[in-house]
């Protein structure tokens, strides 16, 4: 064999494992890669409240508004939003009637909901990644901090506790193409 035909051989075979069907939560553990770029980011004020209602009804710089926004551009599905009730804490509760997995198995791309923080109105943050002993990584706005504190605006965090927390995993939206 001609050893120049090796690294077209070693790419034919590359390409097929990557090309091959995967299980149905596949699309669910691969890397999510779009978390920068919130656009309503510039109208955020330092205390974190905008009188401004986002495309999706919600009002922009909360939690909800930014997962909204990382959903979207990483093409998930957002048009199951009912405007006026997605709160923090609700979101499950909206979700269920979109027929979308809700659970605490926290995977890459799912919403993590933690209803009990930052009472009534619970905290929404994107997860970026699982790791190991229940940790996850989220990419998040306004989390609320210790003791009330408040941290305003965005921040990605690592080996955050998934205790207390349910997982919505929002499928990739139906004009996408699936990979």
């Amino acid at each position: 064999m001609d050893n120049r035909a090796i690294p077209t051989i070693v790419l034919l075979f590359a390409g097929v494992a990557l090309a091959a069907p995967a299980g149905p939560r596949a699309a669910e553990r691969s890397p999510v890669r779009i978390v920068y770029g919130y656009p309503y980011a510039d109208r955020c004020p330092g205390d974190g409240l905008a009188d401004v209602v986002d495309r999706w009804g919600m009002y922009a710089c909360n939690c909800t508004s930014y997962v909204a926004w990382a959903l979207s551009a990483n093409h998930q599905r957002v048009d199951w939003f009912i405007r006026g009730s997605m709160d923090a804490w609700n979101w499950p509760n909206v979700a269920r009637l979109s027929h979308f997995v809700i659970d605490r198995t926290p995977v890459a791309g799912a919403v993590a909901v933690w209803p009990q923080v930052a009472r009534p109105l619970g905290h929404v943050a994107y997860v970026t990644g699982v790791r190991p002993g229940r940790t996850i990584d989220v990419a998040e706005y306004n989390y609320p901090g210790p003791n009330g504190t408040n941290t305003w605006g965005f921040e990605t965090r690592s080996f955050v506790r998934a205790d207390g927390a349910l997982f919505i995993h929002v499928p990739r939206r139906d004009d996408e193409p699936r990979r």
